[in-house]
């Protein structure tokens, strides 16, 4: 298994982005290119620098103006990957990808915008290979209804987007480690927000237990 991959945002960039046209990493699934491709004229410096070291499963700081595209880089990235397993069939219902996010507001925000690009890339995916395995998101915060939560531990999505104190009450369930013992990729947005208090502490804590959870450091 690939090791386990912390993608932290954010990473100062500064490059021409006029020279930047189409800089996806070889490893972009087809249907990922043609998608940003199609939404976007070209990449941003600090995309192009952020997928450059992602490719290579490094541990990525991304710091750049709002605006950038920091987000975006880290879940194509994954986005990617789900849907080369959706070529060889071998995408399973487990959950691959964990996003968390210091405020629950932007996890929602998050979740909702990650519908378009996964919608538009299941198409390009299904017109190139028929009917295929659909790439599943969803929120799981203190807000969250139980028979929402019922249907995750049924059936884990792909990509769980999170909160540093849910995650540390997944950890602490026997259901909560069963669904996030199959992650792979770890997003943590706002860093800034944590990295200097208790709950960036805390976080950093619930990370070496994930770790421990899968079977590999980080």
């Amino acid at each position: 298994r690939p090791p386990l991959r912390e993608i932290f945002l954010p990473w100062p960039c500064g490059a021409d982005r006029g020279s930047l046209v189409h800089m996806f990493p070889d490893s972009f699934d087809p249907a990922v290119r043609t998608w940003f491709s199609g939404t976007f004229e070209t990449p941003t410096p600090c995309q192009v620098r952020a997928w450059a070291a992602l490719e290579k499963h490094r541990h990525t700081l991304v710091a750049a103006p709002t605006g950038s595209g920091k987000t975006l880089a880290a879940f194509l990235t994954a986005i990617s990957e789900l849907a080369q397993q959706i070529r060889c069939e071998k995408l399973a219902n487990e959950t691959r990808v964990l996003y968390v996010s210091p405020l629950k507001a932007l996890s929602n925000d998050v979740q909702r915008n990650l519908e378009q690009p996964l919608a538009a890339i299941q198409k390009l995916l299904e017109r190139e290979l028929g009917q295929v395995t659909a790439i599943t998101s969803a929120v799981r915060t203190g807000d969250t209804p139980v028979a929402a939560r019922n249907r995750m531990r049924k059936r884990p999505p792909h990509i769980l987007v999170t909160t540093p104190e849910s995650l540390y009450i997944l950890l602490t369930s026997d259901s909560g480690r069963e669904t996030l013992k199959t992650v792979r990729t770890v997003i943590i947005d706002e860093i800034h927000a944590l990295a200097g208090n208790k709950r960036g502490a805390h976080l950093s804590l619930s990370l070496e237990r994930l770790s421990q959870v899968i079977g590999r450091a980080p």
